[in-house]
């Protein structure tokens, strides 16, 4: 579901300047001296909001001025609103942000933004372009599984390859939580236990109600949450080509954005590039005792030398790391020979998991993903008037 955005408003008014009381100036300079201006204002509004318990996004004008035989004169103007929609429309963002409740949100948005005196219809704000978004979705977890940080634990082994989209990651495990983060310049996808940061952070009225509850044990089931953060207008409009079933075209609109099936493409593709796609599913069959391990190799590989190769790889990754002992591999074999051995690993478990033979975290959170149910509140039949069937918190 979309959580997080960015978006640039261009049609907007401001009633009064006595909210916008910062203000950051820079000359644009050319070849022949001083040609414009850029300006940009700010408000301490949202930090006044969070001292006392309400969430308020985070909002800026932006002016481009240009230099004529009158002097400087006003080009362009857009107002930057930095918004959690869950947060915004609830108080917390524990749950997912159902797109049927767009609407409301534009309203809400413009109803926040008349508390600094900037009017905007609530027709602009649906219209207004993306420049930021996060995707994410809560997955509830069952107490059979263990705890969310059990969890978490439990996929800190995989590591990344070098084809990967992300380069780099983060184990971090402190008081505000464990969680797991991959990025780049561009992109970053991260896992963490949401009670947990609701608990630490949590600033709202709500968030610290929640943060009560879970600290008493009410909560039985775990809130795990998958985000991707697509940090960049370029990449935003690139994944929204891809998986949009808009026009292709540069520059898309919260509207356009916020289907929760171009939500559910990008975060399924990403969690199985991330954790089962390619050599990352040898970490699974490292986990596997021995005899485990063979029967699961003698079932489902053919070849005794593919069996043998699976059982050496799976203990090398047990003991060095999936990185290092691919690493190995690409130095001792073909390119042919690893994607040969790529597929091999790929097609014992897929074959393993249609059976049912191996439950692990990843082929749980996998199905819980795929699945796709929005966790919603007990009171949202009465908002959107029509009858749900979702997951309830």
């Amino acid at each position: 579901m979309i959580d997080s955005v960015t978006i640039h408003i261009t049609n907007f008014v401001t009633y009064s300047d006595e909210f916008f009381t910062k203000a950051q100036h820079q000359e644009l300079k050319g070849k022949y001296g001083v040609f414009g201006r850029f300006t940009t204002r700010y408000t301490d509004y949202p930090q006044r909001c969070k001292a006392e318990g309400k969430y308020f996004p985070q909002v800026h004008i932006t002016e481009r001025s240009r230099r004529t035989k009158r002097g400087m004169v006003p080009s362009e103007r857009q107002l930057v609103v930095q918004v959690s929609l869950p947060k915004l429309l609830f108080g917390a963002s524990i749950f997912d942000m159902d797109e049927r409740l767009l609407p409301l949100v534009a309203k809400k948005l413009v109803d926040a933004l008349k508390e600094i005196k900037v009017g905007v219809k609530p027709e602009d704000v649906l219209g207004a372009i993306v420049y930021r978004i996060d995707y994410s979705k809560i997955l509830q977890i069952s107490p059979s599984f263990g705890t969310t940080a059990q969890m978490l634990r439990a996929l800190m082994p995989y590591d990344m390859k070098q084809s990967s989209d992300f380069n780099r990651r983060d184990y971090h495990d402190g008081k505000d939580g464990f969680y797991l983060k991959y990025y780049n310049s561009s992109q970053g996808f991260v896992l963490y236990d949401k009670f947990d940061e609701i608990a630490t952070n949590g600033k709202t009225q709500l968030e610290q109600e929640i943060a009560r509850q879970y600290k008493a044990g009410k909560w039985t089931k775990g809130a795990l949450r998958i985000e991707l953060s697509l940090q960049k207008r370029q990449t935003v409009d690139a994944t929204l080509r891809q998986f949009s079933a808009a026009i292709k075209k540069k520059g898309y609109t919260l509207q356009e954005a916020a289907k929760a099936d171009i939500a559910k493409k990008v975060l399924v593709r990403t969690f199985e590039n991330v954790y089962v796609k390619d050599f990352n599913r040898l970490v699974r069959l490292s986990d596997l005792k021995n005899t485990e391990l063979q029967r699961l190799i003698g079932e489902y590989a053919d070849d005794f030398r593919d069996r043998a190769i699976l059982y050496y790889l799976a203990h090398r990754v047990r003991d060095h790391g999936l990185k290092t002992a691919i690493e190995e591999l690409k130095r001792e074999a073909s390119p042919a020979t690893v994607t040969r051995y790529k597929k091999a690993v790929e097609n014992i478990l897929a074959k393993a998991e249609a059976k049912k033979d191996v439950v692990g975290i990843v082929p749980y959170l996998q199905r819980k993903l795929a699945a796709f149910c929005p966790v919603l509140p007990k009171k949202l039949e009465a908002i959107l008037g029509v009858a749900i069937d979702e997951e309830i918190i």
